[in-house]
């Protein structure tokens, strides 16, 4: 039988397959920079180097072709919460990350150095995704991004922009 001419159709979001193949090429990558980071030569201190970093990226990158799996799998179920109304973007959401992402780049570009140009995109993309804009947020990108500046420049000895915040730590 065909469906009511009156009866509304609701689309819950992409296809399975779109997210299913995300997975896929998200878990491909993932294996590359795996593979590419056994190639690397072994870090000057106890193996850490920039191999390390890299399969630590690659990891995460594989967690995430696994949860866009797990999602395929759910919404090939009829669950309607495993994926979001179509057409439910949020440009305001969205302006918040890329007008941080683009304080980043100015940030470095005129020499504020990695720290504050990594907390402000912290705190942009915090806001993006709901977040009050106030001390706390801006406390624990700072911190954040110490730590980050501080795992890249000390232990895995690799130079990142430097500005008053990192001339501290010289």
């Amino acid at each position: 039988m065909s469906p009511e001419p009156d009866a509304e159709v609701v689309e819950t979001g992409p296809p399975h397959g779109v997210a299913a193949g995300i997975g896929v090429v998200l878990l491909a990558l993932a294996g590359v920079l795996f593979f590419e980071a056994l190639k690397l030569p072994p870090g000057p201190a106890v193996g850490v180097g920039p191999a390390a970093a890299m399969r630590i990226v690659a990891v995460l990158v594989a967690i995430l072709g696994v949860a866009h799996l797990f999602t395929s799998w759910r919404s090939r179920k009829g669950d309607p919460d495993a994926a979001p109304p179509a057409g439910a973007g949020n440009r305001r959401a969205l302006a918040w990350v890329l007008g941080a992402l683009a304080g980043l780049m100015l940030i470095l570009q005129f020499g504020g150095g990695f720290i504050a140009a990594s907390a402000w995109l912290f705190v942009g993309t915090a806001r993006g995704f709901g977040a009050p804009l106030g001390a706390k947020s801006v406390g624990i990108g700072v911190a954040l991004s110490a730590v980050v500046y501080l795992f890249f420049t000390k232990a895995l000895s690799l130079g990142l922009p430097a500005g008053p915040l990192e001339r501290l730590f010289a």
